[in-house]
């Protein structure tokens, strides 16, 4: 009984190696070539932890086998090197009074729950952003309405707290006899005039999606910023209204939602590919960020990085989640920074109020 225990254990871990090894490369895999990638980038944190437990017990078990195992860690310091912020930085003054430095907030907003007039969360929503107070807000899953008489504007709403210029992607645009105009994607207010802005298609799928940037000026010269939202998993969006639990969904819709998740991920791919583009075309120093829906353990973080600083790992601390919802260590929205600019500070701001964290980054010329 004791030799088939330990021959099972050891099936065990070599299984466990096999697929830790595939999640340590999975930034280089294009999920175009191997579509189950998706799940190696999601499982690569708990795979790493799980085979260091495992080398840990063999050190006791089978020592030939925990040596196996620990020659196989190097690999992951790759994706733990994009995972995890090694700084102690300052906390975020909202203070705000170095002129020198250039704030940028990006948050998905989750339609900002509701647009209806008395809505605490939405009230608080604002009140955040106010206290901190950016140069430039990013904006994604934004619904505008304009002319409605039971819904806000949150248009009217920014431009009272100072935000007077603004670009929206108009991702969905509607409007009815009553000159209601409802218009929904991604979106950039600015303190700071807007000196050019445009927009670029991402995808052409049902719920379309747009890359957008603005010109402004900082300290007397020109700094681009682009925001985009990639496209959303949306797993359980037609059960909303469901009362069924959303674990017995899960079982039910296995097949389905493995399916999903490998089809957005290659969608990711080809929209990462698009901004890489454009982005590189631009001709000065920009700023990227927005909402990727992936984790920094994948093809499309890697893609989307590039050369640029992501301001996170440059002055945070931690694996910086901001998205608190179905996993631990989900960071999935980023700022991406040009070299030419230094990150004075980035901080995720854990109020529970989206179903993001915002992320705040200060930034300087160097």
């Amino acid at each position: 009984m004791k030799k088939l225990l330990k021959l099972l254990w050891t099936i065990l871990c070599i299984v466990l190696l096999i697929l830790f090894i595939i999640s340590c490369f999975s930034a280089f895999i294009s999920p175009a070539f191997f579509s189950y990638i998706i799940f190696f980038v999601l499982a690569f944190p708990y795979l790493f932890i799980f085979t260091l437990i495992a080398a840990f017990i063999n050190l006791y078990v089978n020592k030939k086998l925990a040596f196996a195992i620990l020659i196989c860690i190097p690999p992951a310091f790759y994706n733990l090197s994009n995972m995890v912020a090694f700084n102690f930085p300052e906390k975020l003054n909202d203070a705000r009074t170095d002129s020198s430095v250039f704030r940028i907030m990006t948050w998905n907003v989750q339609d900002f729950i509701n647009l209806s007039e008395k809505n605490d969360i939405r009230s608080s929503m604002m009140q955040l952003i106010k206290q901190k107070n950016p140069d430039v807000l990013c904006l994604q899953e934004v619904t505008n309405v304009e002319g409605g008489r039971w819904r806000i504007s949150i248009r009217e709403e920014l431009e009272a707290i100072g935000y007077k210029y603004h670009f929206f992607s108009n991702d969905f645009i509607s409007s009815n006899i009553h000159d209601v105009v409802v218009t929904r994607g991604v979106v950039i207010f600015s303190k700071t005039p807007i000196k050019d802005s445009g927009r670029i298609k991402l995808s052409n799928e049902t719920e379309p999606e747009n890359l957008i940037y603005i010109n402004t000026i900082f300290n007397n010269k020109l700094l681009r910023v682009y925001t985009a939202h990639l496209a959303s998993y949306a797993l359980f969006k037609d059960t909303v209204s469901s009362n069924n639990d959303i674990y017995e969904i899960t079982y039910r819709r296995k097949r389905a939602i493995q399916y999903k998740l490998r089809e957005i991920e290659a969608l990711h791919k080809k929209e990462a590919e698009i901004i890489a583009d454009t982005v590189s075309k631009a001709g000065f120093p920009i700023v990227y960020c927005g909402d990727m829906n992936t984790t920094p353990c994948s093809y499309t973080y890697r893609i989307l990085r590039d050369d640029f600083s992501d301001a996170f790992l440059e002055n945070g601390l931690g694996t910086g989640a901001t998205f608190y919802k179905i996993l631990p260590m989900l960071r999935i929205d980023y700022c991406f920074a040009d070299k030419r600019l230094k990150v004075v500070n980035c901080a995720v701001i854990k109020e529970k109020l989206s179903d993001h964290y915002p992320v705040v980054t200060d930034i300087k010329w160097k």
